[in-house]
C-alpha cells in the first residue's frame, strides 16, 4: 500500500482556462498515473477512474460531504443548516426524501406534455430561419420558463436564478490571493454568500401556492422537516435545475450537429432518444468534480488516503475511462450508458436528474418531429470552474 509522498503526482493546474476548456487530455493523464493522484494545484488527491469514482460516491460514511464539497475555505465554511449537498447521514436522508418527492419520474410524468409542447413551440419558431444561439434560445428555454415556475420563487427572484447557479458552481473552485483580484470571481464569491442568506430568508408567503418550494413548508407542517431544514432544501430545487441541465442540452445539441451519422441514426430510430440523452451526459459530463473529506483512512487501488484528506472526484474523467467504455471519446447514441456517472451515484446522486433527463428527451423528440438537419458553428466554451459546457452555440435548424 502506497503512503503519502509515494503517490503519483500531477502538476498541471486543472482550474486554468486552457484546462477548463479542454479537460479531457488531463483526465486521461491522471487516469494513467494511478487510481489516486496527488495534485499540486489544488492540494488534493484526485480520483479519476470509473470504478474508483463510483466506489467513492457509494461510500458516504467515509468520504463525507459535511465539511463542504468545494475547494476553498469560503465555499466550505461551516454554516447553520447546510443544504442537502453538504449534509450527511440521517439529516441528508431526511432532506433528500422531501426534496426528491416532486422530482421523481412518477411525479414528473404529468409534466411531460406541458414541457414538450413548450419546447416544440420554440423549435417551430426556429426551423428554417436564421442562425441562432442554441444555448439562450433552446437550452435555457424550459429551465427559465417552466422549471422556475414549478419551483415557485417570486418572479423578480426567478430572474436572478441563472446568475445564482453559475456563481455558486464557479466559486466552489480553489482560489488564491491573486484569484480574488479577479473582479468576476470576487463577484461570484459575494453572490454566493448573498444567495446563502437569501435561501435562509425565504418566506412561505412569497412562494407560489402548490409549487415545489411551497411543498417543503408543507413538510414542515407535517412534521417531516424543521423550518430551517426547509430553507436549506430550497437551494437543492433551484441551483441544480439550471446551469447543469442547460449545459447538458447545449453539449448534446453540439454533439449531434458535429456527428451527422449519429443524428441520422436518431432520425432513423427515435427509440434511441433515451440512450442518446445518457450518452450526451456521459460523453460531455457537465459536472467536472466535487470534493469529499476522508473521515477515516480510505483505500483507493494501491493508495491509502489518510483521514482528513480532501479528495477530488472527477466525474468527467470517470465517464471517459477506457477501462469502462470502449472508444470513450466517441459520441455514440447506441451506447446506452446507464451506468454513467454524470449525475453521480449513491445517496448524493443528483436529485434533479429525472427532470434533466425529461427536459433533454422532450427536446430531442420535438427536434426529430420537426427538423431534418441541424448545423452548428464554432462553440464558445465556458470556463466555470465546476461545470463543463458551452456558453454560446451558433446553430441552424432546417
Amino acid at each position: 500500500m502506497l503512503t503519502t509522498g509515494t503517490w503519483p503526482r500531477y502538476s498541471v493546474d486543472l482550474f486554468q482556462d486552457d484546462a477548463l476548456n479542454d479537460p479531457f487530455p488531463h483526465y486521461h493523464a491522471i487516469r494513467e498515473l494511478g487510481a489516486a493522484v496527488q495534485l499540486d494545484i489544488p492540494d488534493v488527491v484526485a480520483i479519476g477512474r470509473f470504478k474508483d469514482v463510483q466506489a467513492a460516491l457509494r461510500n458516504p460514511e467515509i468520504l463525507i460531504s459535511g465539511e463542504g464539497v468545494g475547494f476553498n475555505a469560503i465555499a466550505n465554511a461551516p454554516i447553520p443548516n447546510p443544504p442537502t449537498i453538504r449534509s450527511d447521514g440521517a439529516r441528508h436522508r431526511r432532506l433528500r426524501s422531501v426534496l426528491s418527492k416532486p422530482l421523481m419520474p412518477a411525479a414528473l410524468k404529468e409534466r411531460r406534455d406541458m414541457l414538450k409542447a413548450m419546447i416544440a413551440t420554440r423549435i417551430d419558431e426556429l426551423v428554417g430561419g436564421e442562425t441562432f444561439d442554441a444555448v439562450t434560445t433552446v437550452a435555457q428555454h424550459l429551465p427559465l420558463q417552466a422549471v422556475s415556475y414549478l419551483v415557485g420563487l417570486p418572479e423578480e427572484d426567478r430572474q436572478q436564478m441563472l446568475r445564482w447557479a453559475s456563481a455558486s458552481f464557479n466559486s466552489a473552485g480553489p482560489y488564491t490571493t491573486i484569484d480574488t483580484d479577479d473582479p468576476e470571481l470576487a463577484a461570484d464569491l459575494e453572490t454566493t454568500l448573498s444567495v446563502k442568506a437569501y435561501f435562509q430568508s425565504v418566506d412561505r408567503a412569497h412562494l407560489r401556492p402548490g409549487s415545489w418550494a411551497a411543498s417543503l413548508f408543507d413538510a414542515v407542517d407535517a412534521g417531516k422537516l424543521e423550518k430551517p431544514e426547509a430553507h436549506a432544501a430550497i437551494s437543492g430545487l433551484v441551483l441544480p435545475s439550471l446551469d447543469t441541465t442547460i449545459y447538458a442540452k447545449g453539449n448534446l445539441l453540439y454533439n449531434l450537429a458535429s456527428n451527422p451519422d449519429q443524428w441520422a441514426a436518431l432520425k432513423a430510430d427515435p427509440s434511441l432518444v433515451p440512450s442518446a440523452v445518457l450518452e450526451g451526459v456521459r460523453h460531455s459530463a457537465v459536472v467536472r468534480w466535487f470534493s469529499r473529506v476522508a473521515a477515516s483512512d480510505y483505500d483507493v487501488g494501491d493508495v491509502q488516503v489518510p483521514a482528513g484528506t480532501r479528495v477530488m472526484l472527477l466525474y468527467g474523467s470517470a465517464n471517459r475511462d477506457e477501462r469502462r467504455y470502449a472508444d470513450p471519446d466517441r459520441f455514440d447514441v447506441t451506447r446506452n450508458p446507464v451506468c454513467q456517472l454524470g449525475w453521480g451515484t449513491g445517496p448524493h446522486m443528483c436529485a434533479g436528474m429525472h427532470l434533466a433527463r425529461l427536459e433533454m428527451e422532450v427536446m430531442l423528440e420535438a427536434l426529430l418531429d420537426r427538423v431534418e438537419t441541424i448545423e452548428a458553428g464554432e462553440p464558445r466554451l465556458g470556463n466555470n470552474r465546476s461545470l463543463y459546457g458551452i456558453d454560446h452555440l451558433p446553430m441552424r435548424f432546417t
